[in-house]
């Protein structure tokens, strides 16, 4: 799962600094990248993924489709943010693992 995240592409729109569909845009390329290059990865490791470019905010979508979707795990990448930027900024990873209904695989 690719999440475009809502908040950003708002921020840059009220501070003036680029045009929304553009930002928009190269971030959904950047996501499409990312998801065939996982998904190639997984396919080639004989691994069944399911992938999906979405946008909001990506703790919450993670758990949103985790939780339709009824998976038995959730793999998810951690960027090992020190404590005062997690504080600050939020850990998806951190919030996934506490909130998921099924069982989370962190990787650094």
């Amino acid at each position: 799962m690719y999440v475009v995240p809502r908040r950003i592409y708002a921020a840059a729109q009220e501070a003036g600094f680029v045009t929304i569909p553009a930002l928009i845009h190269d971030m959904e390329e950047l996501g499409k990248k990312v998801l065939e290059k996982a998904e190639g990865l997984s396919q080639a490791a004989g691994v069944k993924v399911d992938t999906v470019l979405i946008h909001g905010i990506a703790a919450e979508e993670i758990l949103r489709k985790s939780q339709a979707g009824k998976y038995d795990m959730i793999v998810l990448g951690s960027r090992g943010r020190t404590a005062a930027k997690a504080f600050l900024l939020g850990s998806v990873s951190d919030r996934v693992s506490h909130h998921a209904k099924c069982a989370v695989l962190l990787v650094k």
